[in-house]
């Protein structure tokens, strides 16, 4: 007689289901996300994939949600092992940076791909399982936030306007950082990647810390 799977077990499964569907959606395209196509992937029947997820939105949130938790966890590392606004500020962008080199599928799905957002399912079934990805994104904006207000001495202090501003601009900045490097672009006029991203970190932390 079969013995039941363990939990880990299952969740391993779950886990192989993920990464499958991360991968025909960097290599296809979203639309081309489908329970036939996942499980031909993966060697499963469909049915059976529907013992693990209910559809393939829910994978794809699912994704989501563990690539967002994969960001805000190596964030709160690196604030926990730096001290000082200033070197705390430093190991949050270099942190940033390095994830979206080093998990190039899911950065792509989370901040370059049009695949779809919170918004997207607001209003349908999906609308509560994506909200837990929205508060996960939610909790690495105030962690920014908070990291930039820290740099500002208490005698010049950034109002709210001046830290969403500021914010979306470091974010664009980070976000072409790690853009160029995963196109291998950088490469082509820069001999020290790692030296250029740090002169640029440190660069803009001197723009807020004095």
């Amino acid at each position: 007689m079969k013995q039941p799977r363990t939990s880990e077990e299952l969740e391993r499964i779950r886990e192989r289901i993920i990464e499958a569907a991360l991968a025909i959606i960097i290599e296809e395209g979203f639309p081309c996300l489908t329970m036939r196509r996942l499980g031909s992937r993966l060697h499963m029947s469909a049915p059976n994939l529907y013992n693990f997820f209910k559809s393939k939105e829910e994978i794809y949130i699912s994704i989501v949600i563990k690539g967002f938790q994969m960001l805000h966890d190596e964030l709160k590392k690196a604030t926990a092992s730096s001290s000082g606004p200033a070197e705390k500020a430093h190991a949050m962008l270099e942190s940033y940076v390095r994830f979206g080199m080093t998990n190039k599928s899911y950065y792509d799905i989370m901040f370059t791909m049009p695949t779809p957002k919170y918004n997207d399912y607001v209003g349908t079934s999906y609308e509560k399982l994506s909200a837990v990805e929205y508060k996960i994104s939610m909790d690495i904006a105030r962690l920014a936030m908070e990291a930039l207000r820290d740099l500002k001495s208490e005698a010049s202090p950034l109002s709210a306007e001046d830290v969403l501003h500021d914010i979306i601009k470091i974010w664009s900045m980070l976000h072409g950082m790690v853009s160029l490097a995963n196109s291998n672009i950088i490469g082509y006029v820069a001999t020290d990647i790692e030296k250029t991203h740090n002169r640029i970190l440190d660069e803009i932390i001197g723009q807020y810390w004095n």
